[in-house]
């Protein structure tokens, strides 16, 4: 028997994925090696699932430093941004279009620019993902 989604309670919100590494005290070569063996699959766990499975689909998971908030950042709700931290972000941005939660189905829309339109429709049972 497959399991059961819980659409109605997934998190999909409008804003960036940011991520920082712990600070601790490492020597230069460590923290290096910390950086690299960290750095996506944290960025990948700080965004929302449906955006994480869709980079993962099309191998869209390179980073960069930020040294700036990313556009839609928002001090209120992810924290002031403080620029003196190693933060990194997604090379090529997705934008979040639409969230729509009906009775049976979560439909979250995004774009990809160049990579086209992609479309999540989560239902209890099953998850459909195609392109528009």
């Amino acid at each position: 028997m497959p399991g059961v989604i819980d659409y109605e309670t997934m998190n999909v919100d409008p804003l960036p994925g940011i991520w920082s590494p712990v600070q601790w005290d490492l020597s230069e070569d460590e923290h290096l090696a910390e950086l690299e063996a960290q750095a996506t699959a944290s960025l990948l766990n700080a965004v929302d699932v449906p955006e994480a499975v869709l980079r993962l689909m099309l191998n869209e998971t390179s980073i960069q430093r930020a040294f700036d908030p990313p556009p839609g950042y928002d001090p209120e709700m992810q924290g002031e941004w403080d620029s003196d931290l190693v933060t990194f972000e997604f090379e090529r941005p997705l934008e979040l279009e639409k969230v729509v939660r009906q009775n049976d189905v979560l439909v979250i829309e995004y774009d990809f620019k160049e990579l086209g339109r992609w479309v999540f429709e989560i239902e209890p049972e099953a998850v459909h993902l195609h392109r528009i």
